[in-house]
C-alpha cells in the first residue's frame, strides 16, 4: 500500500510541479523573444542569405548555437533550431525597429560584437557577433547593419 502511495504522490503531485516550474523557467528565459514575436513573427521560410547555428544573447538570455540568423528583403531574420522552435516563431524584424546599435565585447560571443537596441517603445537589446553581422552582410552583397550603423550613429 505505501508503494502505490508513493507512486500517486509522484505522479499526482510531484510531475505537474516540476512541469510547472518548467514552463516558468521557459517563460522567463524567452521572455524577449516571445515579446519581440508580437510585432515580428514570421511563417517565412528561412532566407537565402543565412547562417545555421549560431548564438546571440536576448536581452539576458544567452541562445548558444541553436539560432538562425539571415537577412530577407533589408530585415533581420532569426529563428530558433530545437525541439522549440514548434514552440518559437522565427521572427523578422524591420530595420527600422532597430533604434540604436552600439559595438560591444563579450566573452561568451567570442569578443567583439554589436548591441542591437529593438522597438520604439523598447521592446528587447540584442547581441550579435561582429563576425555573423559579417558574413550576413558578405552574403547579402549589401552592408545593411554598417549602413544602419553609420545612420544612427
Amino acid at each position: 500500500m505505501t508503494k502505490v502511495l508513493n507512486q500517486l504522490i509522484f505522479y499526482v503531485i510531484l510531475i505537474p510541479i516540476i512541469g510547472t516550474l518548467l514552463v516558468i523557467l521557459f517563460g522567463f528565459m524567452y521572455q524577449p523573444w516571445l515579446r519581440l514575436s508580437k510585432d515580428f513573427k514570421s511563417e517565412l521560410y528561412p532566407p537565402d542569405a543565412f547562417i545555421k547555428k549560431q548564438s546571440c544573447i536576448l536581452e539576458r538570455t544567452i541562445v548558444k548555437g541553436y539560432l538562425n540568423v539571415g537577412i530577407i528583403e533589408d530585415k533581420l531574420y532569426l529563428s530558433h533550431t530545437s525541439p522549440l522552435n514548434y514552440f518559437i516563431h522565427p521572427l523578422l524584424i524591420n530595420l527600422d525597429a532597430i533604434t540604436k546599435i552600439e559595438p560591444c565585447f563579450d566573452f561568451l560571443l567570442g569578443g567583439r560584437c554589436y548591441k542591437f537596441f529593438i522597438g520604439d517603445p523598447h521592446i528587447t537589446i540584442l547581441i550579435l557577433a561582429q563576425d555573423l553581422i559579417e558574413k550576413l552582410e558578405e552574403e547579402y552583397g549589401d552592408p545593411i547593419f554598417s549602413n544602419k550603423l553609420g545612420e544612427l550613429n
